[in-house]
């Protein structure tokens, strides 16, 4: 009995005891102060060499982020496009207050910004905000190889100091607001290379004569107006322009072309060309296949009635992604009856077979953009297999297809988008919202209608109301089509803003 007695003691002490732990780990956690080990002081913003910028790997978003200042309250952040430094744009939230230390944004190519960070003050610790923020500038431009003063004739520049063979992209830069002058071919050879304008400041260059000679290398034209009303060149050049002759250090693909890989395009980006009278581009009768073909966010000005090649040829060669978007193309004149916008004489994107590639299928995509009185007459675009299999995808969308290719007036007629898709159902097609005019009406033609349906618009949605779209004279337009500009079709540069 007694033995029992002391064991039951002993377990009414031992939990006594536990409780008394438990209790003073409790009121060490109730009691605790975390302190940074900064007090009653004026902090200071992130160092402007510990804050990181940082690209996704698709080119969509910048992340900025910066280390902790110990005691601080928040941070306040803002992000600007400096393109135009005295018109700065603010980008997401200004003076985001932010509880951490970073911060995602969206991000656009070729862009100079300005990231402004601030560290908050923290009453708690009588800690006071930084006296000034971090201001720094960073940009995803191309590190500059050389910029080429104003003035200059660019044929005899690129004479005098040709482009060099390199493993990594050359950047040739044209000063904001320049003149400039081409009278003769230039030379890329192997290297791949952009020369690039103002975005805001578009330098103007006047070309008389020659190409930019391509032997087979990515190359980007950027930023630049290109006037080449007084063209004096032959029929046979082009704003690019792929050598007669394939480089023999390249080893040719299994379909014996020379590949430029999809990893390396050939784009022509935020420019302005007018009185175009030949090719923009040609890849000379020759087997180049060009992995991606770009056009984005430009004005193609052609003043031709006499030029019976297709402005886009490839006449031996292969493209197998092309790409038109956020661009506007016109003819002042109405063209020659075998103008096409584009044409490819042989072979598909399976016809190529890159040894470092594959090459399945191709893409060609056509968005955002607006024609105008382009190939008004003559076919949209002719191939003799690219873009006609069935895992090839073709996606015309958001545009504006005013007085151009043959019109479609008729619901059996050739239209824009019939010639596109080759007369036939096979490659994919993605349709969708564009809108079609043509010599003062819809044309019936380039949608199912009437028992219609091969090879048109199959998507159901367009717009058959006149875009009351106007030509202003250089390159310059205005559109008054209320549909139009309620569903923000075509090339935005003529919408009003939302």
């Amino acid at each position: 009995m007694k033995k029992h007695q002391l064991k039951k003691a002993s377990i009414v002490l031992l939990s006594a005891l536990m409780l008394t732990v438990v209790s003073c780990i409790d009121g060490y956690k109730d009691d605790i102060t975390w302190s940074p080990g900064v007090e009653n002081a004026t902090l200071e913003s992130p160092a402007a060499d510990k804050v990181t910028i940082t690209p996704s790997a698709d080119g969509s978003t910048l992340t900025i982020s910066w280390p902790v200042v110990p005691g601080a309250g928040g941070y306040q952040f803002s992000l600007y496009i400096m393109d135009d430094p005295e018109n700065p744009v603010l980008v997401g939230e200004g003076n985001q207050i932010v509880d951490g230390t970073s911060v995602k944004r969206e991000m656009q190519e070729d862009t100079y910004y300005r990231v402004v960070i601030k560290t908050l003050g923290n009453p708690k610790y009588n800690n006071q905000e930084a006296a000034a923020a971090t201001d720094i500038a960073w940009n995803n431009m191309l590190p500059v190889t050389a910029t080429i003063p104003s003035g200059t004739n660019l044929t005899e520049y690129f004479t005098t100091n040709p482009i060099p063979a390199s493993t990594t992209e050359l950047c040739y830069v044209l000063e904001p607001d320049g003149t400039y002058t081409m009278t003769g071919n230039i030379l890329q050879g192997l290297t791949a290379v952009t020369i690039r304008g103002d975005k805001v400041k578009h330098p103007k260059v006047i070309m008389t004569n020659g190409s930019f000679i391509n032997d087979g290398a990515g190359f980007n034209l950027k930023f630049i107006d290109i006037d080449y009303s007084t063209f004096a060149g032959a029929a046979s050049n082009a704003i690019i322009l792929m050598n007669e002759n394939l480089n023999p250090s390249v080893t040719l693909s299994e379909g014996g072309y020379l590949v430029i890989p999809t990893t390396s395009p050939i784009a022509i980006q935020s420019c302005k060309i007018t009185g175009l009278k030949y090719y923009l581009f040609f890849d000379n009768n020759k087997k180049y296949a060009i992995g991606t073909f770009l056009i984005k966010d430009c004005i193609i000005g052609q003043n031709t009635n006499s030029f019976g090649n297709a402005t886009i040829r490839f006449q031996s060669g292969m493209v197998k992604d092309l790409t038109i978007t956020k661009s506007t193309w016109y003819n002042e004149v109405t063209a020659h009856s075998s103008n096409r916008i584009c044409q490819i004489s042989t072979g598909n994107a399976t016809s190529v077979r890159p040894a470092a590639e594959t090459w399945a299928s191709g893409n060609l995509t056509i968005t955002n953009s607006t024609f105008w009185q382009v190939s008004k007459g003559a076919q949209s675009y002719n191939s003799n297999g690219a873009f006609g299999t069935a895992t090839d995808i073709i996606t015309i969308q958001n545009c504006i297809i005013m007085d151009s290719g043959e019109g479609g007036k008729a619901a059996g007629d050739n239209g824009f988008i019939r010639r596109f898709r080759r007369g036939n159902n096979t490659a994919i097609f993605k349709g969708g919202n564009n809108s079609y005019w043509f010599d003062g009406q819809f044309p019936l033609g380039e949608v199912n209608s009437e028992g219609q349906t091969t090879g048109r618009d199959n998507s159901g949605v367009y717009t058959s109301t006149d875009p009351q779209l106007t030509y202003l004279g250089n390159g310059d337009f205005q559109l008054l089509g209320a549909e139009q500009i309620a569903k923000r079709i075509g090339d935005p540069r003529w919408l009003p803003a939302n």
